[in-house]
């Protein structure tokens, strides 16, 4: 029976920073009943196979498409593609806004409504990476948020770096294979670049309990791009904040990451 501790260090340490508001035992238990829960696979994209186009429609909006099907609506009749999507936002004394997260104070009302549209091809298809993503329909369709290629990178150091990944690897995520790699992947704490991950792989990573023999455990243990040698720049890299980081600590009674090397700032 596979235990914690027989996972890498690093490995390790990230499940159980991941999961420290269940404890270590919840998570020793994960490592246990990992033998006969499988990872999953994220479901695959909408639609038939091949190459997808952005096409501009009648909303304003621009459309994914796979041989002329539209991924973001139903099945069309003389009409057009019916559109669905549902919408939420908040009221207060200064009228409707969009909710950006947090917590609800004062007087504040929910709003909610099922939208339903018409569209009609209005122009030629076009790359779908030239697409702003303002301008990108969804409908409310999850996995089809990950179908659209990412936007360029904010650096260009990261950039080169993802057209050095594209280059070796392919520009799909290098786990999953079935979305567009959105981000690179790269280990936190040691700055190594594993590969390149759509946003459904990435959120689920590190959540992996398996030692080996399941994708998300040996992309981990063998990153794809590991053989590159790239190192993400410091300086574009995401911090966990301070208060996140004692809280967790307090959480689980220790830093799992104390003694291995890792490139975050001193306390």
């Amino acid at each position: 029976m596979p235990t914690l501790d027989d996972l890498p260090p690093y490995r390790r340490a990230k499940l159980l920073w991941r999961w420290a508001h269940q404890g270590q035992a919840h998570v020793e238990q994960l490592v246990a009943d990992a033998v006969s829960r499988p990872c999953r696979p994220p479901l695959p994209p909408p639609g038939p196979s091949g190459a997808t186009l952005a096409v501009p429609g009648s909303d304003g909006r621009y459309h994914l498409t796979r041989a002329s099907q539209l991924l973001c609506g139903d099945a069309p009749d003389t009409g057009g593609w019916t559109h669905r999507q549902h919408c939420s936002w908040l009221e207060d004394a200064a009228g409707p806004q969009e909710w950006k997260g947090g917590r609800e104070e004062g007087d504040i009302v929910w709003g909610t409504t099922d939208a339903t549209w018409t569209v009609h091809p209005a122009g030629a298809s076009i790359d779908p990476g030239l697409v702003p993503k303002r301008e990108r329909c969804i409908a409310g369709r999850y996995t089809l948020l990950h179908c659209w290629p990412p936007p360029p990178a904010r650096t260009a150091s990261v950039r080169r770096m993802r057209a050095l990944l594209v280059d070796a690897l392919g520009p799909d995520c290098h786990l999953c294979g079935l979305y567009p790699g959105a981000m690179i992947d790269h280990d936190h704490e040691s700055g190594l670049v594993r590969g390149l991950l759509c946003g459904l792989c990435n959120r689920v990573l590190e959540e992996c309990p398996h030692l080996a023999d399941c994708p998300r455990a040996d992309y981990q243990n063998t990153p794809p791009a590991a053989g590159l040698g790239l190192i993400y720049p410091i300086s574009d890299e995401w911090r966990t904040r301070d208060s996140t980081r004692r809280r967790k600590i307090a959480l689980l009674g220790f830093d799992p990451f104390e003694g291995l090397p890792t490139r975050r700032a001193p306390r």
